[in-house]
């Protein structure tokens, strides 16, 4: 399995440019969003896993260095993925979260799961069935266009979540604008820290909440995985 030429210059410029994004803003919560989404590919690693998603990557991949374990190895771009798809856009559609709950009123938490499950499924569909960057080996009722479907409440949730906690995250925050980012400052941390933290804690949670799911169906199917 080989992904396809362009997908892996592309995916680790978004990311570059997500970065330099939030580095340019000054603002703590733009960058513990960026960096939190980055850092998702720590929970991913064992998401992959065969008691998991039983998933496996593209090999023409950049890798991470020194991350290498039973064979098993972590493509660069997927984490560049994970910082833009769930990092940087829950973020910036949290900025727009008043003016969704007020258009929306209580229809604002089913809605933005729907639409965020949706999102998911045409993302991973696109990485999948198109530019050949993983798979998922599960029997084919467990799966839609390649993705294991159950990831719309799981990835959907982790993506309403970020929506979500993001727009609190700032608010409870209550980081003083042009405050900027330095590693000396107290208001970088927290920013970085709460906001990261928004996005972690919700995987964990998510993924946690999803090994019932998989302890019932037993959806896997051989993947030469060797766990």
């Amino acid at each position: 399995m080989n992904a396809v030429p362009f997908y892996e210059p592309v995916s680790i410029a978004l990311f570059l440019l997500a970065l330099g994004w939030a580095l340019r803003s000054g603002s703590p919560i733009n960058l513990g969003a960026v960096l939190g989404g980055f850092l998702l590919f720590g929970f991913d690693w064992l998401w992959c896993s065969r008691g998991f998603w039983n998933a496996t990557v593209a090999q023409n991949l950049i890798m991470i260095p020194g991350l290498h374990i039973q064979g098993q190895r972590y493509p660069i771009a997927i984490a560049c993925n994970w910082s833009v798809g769930y990092g940087l856009l829950p973020l910036l559609l949290s900025k727009c979260h008043g003016a969704i709950s007020r258009s929306l009123g209580v229809w604002h938490l089913p809605v933005m799961l729907v639409l965020f499950a949706a999102l998911d499924i045409a993302i991973e569909g696109l990485l999948i069935s198109v530019l050949g960057v993983y798979a998922y080996h599960q029997a084919p009722r467990f799966l839609f266009w390649g993705v294991a479907w159950s990831n719309t409440w799981m990835l959907g949730g982790l993506l309403t979540a970020g929506y979500f906690g993001l727009a609190y995250a700032e608010k409870w925050a209550a980081i003083p604008v042009g405050s900027g980012i330095s590693p000396a400052r107290e208001t970088t941390w927290k920013g970085v820290i709460m906001a990261a933290g928004t996005i972690l804690t919700s995987a964990f949670l998510l993924g946690v909440a999803q090994f019932f799911w998989f302890s019932a169906t037993s959806p896997w199917v051989e993947s030469g995985r060797m766990f």
